[in-house]
């Protein structure tokens, strides 16, 4: 089936999808499920497999479709021995709606109608944007980008519709989204009504949805189950506690008080935690429709002095703020700066002056090395001279206002005011290097993205908000990726063995010469690819993830009240022997065929849902590089058997300050 034939589950999707926001309208969970197997028994019934009524459907032809979605269904009908109506098969066939959606989701995307981004966001596809509209009048069964437009047609001319566009126009009212979808008066919604009774099949398939959804004994009802709470003491005295390993924390008490659980610190409220494997499914798929975290960031913007960050946005605001970020954040963009990252890292271990003997201080000198080169890359502007008291200003305030582990007053101390500043500092400087004469003939980059969107949309992108996405922002990314890069120095130099597996992988990479964006193939870093996910896994860096409630909602069988402020612990799961066998064991064989343990929503490492990590695929690539040079120029002493990794887990997950490697071999010279 090619993409100028799509069945009538895919027009639905396509229908339903609001690309202000990059998702779907808020169709209720039954009520998607009743339309998408309305839609599939439509479907049938147009290709003559089935005939139905209201009382009773028949099998005409027990004919496999070859559309996995829709003979999916009709194997099921064809093997039952019940003589049924259209409404009792549409709650029989109700399990398999999460499949069928995901297949059809996923077909969408490889024919090309669908794009899909990060964070689980879709839009229509750019060719299919472009395609030309005068295409459409001659195809019948309507390509993807033009469903929306074919059926305006139906809705406000007086056009006799397709069969298909009859059942299509039934589903939709059936879940009350035409609304949504068009702005319609009283002479449209006679229309609708005049449209849904054309066709004897539309009617009785989209009277079965309808009664499936109004029906109150097929809604799921929460099971107000009381939720499992943790004292402060049993916390403190966990095992872990003391190594400060927080997802290894998530791990145990998941295991001992279930998905969901309090703990209850002293003189505060209850702190709500949910973990799991089965809890990451959920909040990927669900929490954009039950979660915000505008809440929670509040107080961090006040601090800041801005308003709306990317980080407490949802909706159509974030999806746009994502896609800015993303034209900047690609793996493509990295590949254009690989001589930068390059030069910057060498120049950086110049500096330093990483050479055989040289002990280096893991903590400070990962997140200065990452800030050398993020800051040049994305801002063109060097930052090293400022970047650690920027640092003390970031762990502090987030400490304060998001972690809340230390009184308020401490932001607001004369050090920390003076440090504050240092951000418009780093922006005044980073204004200085993009004048247009400077940015003349440049790659173009984060600072030339925000500049722009914020000259052509100041409301999205308010002057106020500058020094934060400007500024704050390449600063915190140092942060998070210097330390993950701590720790994978820290692995490199426990495992030599995989050290030299890697160490080969680049001498062929630098063989001669820099290697160039071809050179990059998944099979020349594999070993090195596989080391960093297994760090990722052991150290995530950012493990937790905080929304506030915004409608009541059911979490494994647990009533969580709109207002509740929940703590998503999602790589507790890193820690869970049904999710990564011998978890606490670095085992990088875990990512290859057939154990492939990470294919699961067990592994997350770059969060969840609509605030997945933006650029996580630039990170990767980053890393790979930083790793793949080190291991070409250094040999690292093994600490010893004995040694304790101690983490601070605060405000993010990163090693001991007083953690130190020493370099036992320099392999070859550094040239600049």
């Amino acid at each position: 089936m090619s993409k100028d034939s799509l069945n009538l589950p895919e027009e639905f999707i396509l229908m339903i999808l609001n690309e202000q926001t990059g998702y779907f309208y808020q169709v209720g969970g039954w009520t998607l499920n009743c339309a998408i197997i309305g839609a599939v028994l439509a479907d049938l019934s147009l290709k003559s497999r089935i005939d139905t009524d209201l009382l009773s459907l028949q099998v005409l032809d027990s004919t496999m479709t070859d559309e996995p979605v829709l003979d999916l269904c009709l194997k099921e009908i064809v093997n039952s021995d019940d003589q049924r109506g259209t409404r009792f098969w549409i709650e029989r066939l109700a399990v398999h709606a999460e499949e069928i959606i995901d297949t059809t989701l996923d077909r969408l995307v490889a024919i090309g109608v669908l794009t899909h981004h990060e964070g689980d966001f879709f839009s229509v596809s750019t060719s299919m944007r472009h395609a030309d509209v005068n295409d459409y009048s001659k195809d019948e069964t309507g390509r993807g980008t033009f469903i929306k437009t074919r059926i305006s047609e139906v809705l406000f001319t007086e056009v006799i519709p397709e069969p298909k566009d009859i059942l299509l126009v039934g589903l939709l009212n059936a879940c009350d989204l035409i609304r949504f979808i068009y702005e319609i008066d009283e002479h449209i919604e006679l229309r609708i009504e005049q449209v849904c009774k054309m066709e004897l099949i539309s009617r009785t398939i989209s009277v079965a949805v309808t009664q499936t959804i109004v029906s109150p004994r097929l809604q799921t009802a929460p099971i107000k189950r009381k939720i499992p709470s943790v004292s402060w003491i049993k916390l403190l005295s966990h095992i872990h506690s003391s190594s400060g390993n927080l997802p290894a924390i998530f791990a145990k008490l998941t295991d001992q008080y279930g998905p969901v659980f309090q703990l209850r610190p002293p003189f505060q409220k209850p702190l709500t935690f949910v973990a799991g494997a089965q809890v990451n499914r959920w909040v990927h798929r669900n929490a954009r429709n039950f979660m915000t975290s505008g809440n929670y960031f509040r107080e961090l913007e006040q601090a800041c002095g801005a308003s709306g960050l990317i980080t407490s946005l949802d909706g159509a605001d974030h999806f746009r703020m994502r896609k800015v970020m993303q034209s900047v954040y690609s793996v493509s963009k990295f590949y254009e700066r690989l001589d930068d990252m390059y030069r910057l890292t060498r120049q950086f271990m110049i500096e330093w002056k990483w050479q055989k003997g040289t002990e280096l201080p893991v903590n400070r000198v990962t997140r200065l090395m990452i800030n050398m080169q993020m800051t040049q890359i994305v801002v063109s502007t060097d930052t090293q001279d400022i970047f650690e008291e920027l640092v003390k200003w970031k762990e502090r305030a987030s400490n304060c206002h998001v972690g809340h582990i230390l009184p308020k007053f401490l932001v607001k101390t004369p050090a920390m005011r003076r440090r504050f500043k240092l951000l418009n500092t780093f922006l005044r400087r980073i204004e200085q290097n993009h004048t247009p004469h400077q940015r003349s003939d440049q790659h173009r980059e984060l600072a030339d993205n925000l500049f722009s969107l914020h000259s052509s949309d100041p409301q999205i992108l308010p002057e106020q908000n500058l020094p934060f996405m400007l500024a704050a922002a390449p600063v915190l990314q140092s942060i998070y990726l210097g330390d993950l890069l701590g720790f994978a120095l820290y692995e490199i130099a426990r495992h030599p063995e995989i050290a030299a597996q890697m160490r080969s992988e680049a001498d062929a990479l630098f063989d001669g010469s820099d290697p160039v964006k071809d050179d990059f193939s998944p099979a020349s870093f594999d070993v090195t690819h596989r080391f960093m996910m297994e760090c990722l896994r052991m150290y995530p860096v950012v493990g937790l993830m905080v929304r506030n409630v915004s409608n009541s909602c059911v979490v494994e069988d647990y009533s969580l009240p709109m207002g509740e402020r929940v703590y998503i612990a999602q790589s507790g799961a890193h820690y869970m022997d049904d999710c990564f066998p011998n978890p606490y064991k670095f085992d990088i064989d875990r990512y290859l065929p057939p154990r492939e343990e990470h294919r699961g929503p067990g592994y997350a490492p770059y969060g969840l849902g609509t605030h997945l990590c933006v650029g996580f695929a630039w990170m990767q690539m980053q890393l790979t590089v930083t790793l793949l040079m080190i291991v070409h120029y250094f040999e690292f002493a093994q600490p010893p058997k004995d040694h304790k990794l101690n983490i601070n887990p605060f405000p993010t997950l990163s090693v001991s300050k007083k953690l130190k490697l020493r370099i036992s071999n320099q392999l070859r010279e550094i040239s600049t």
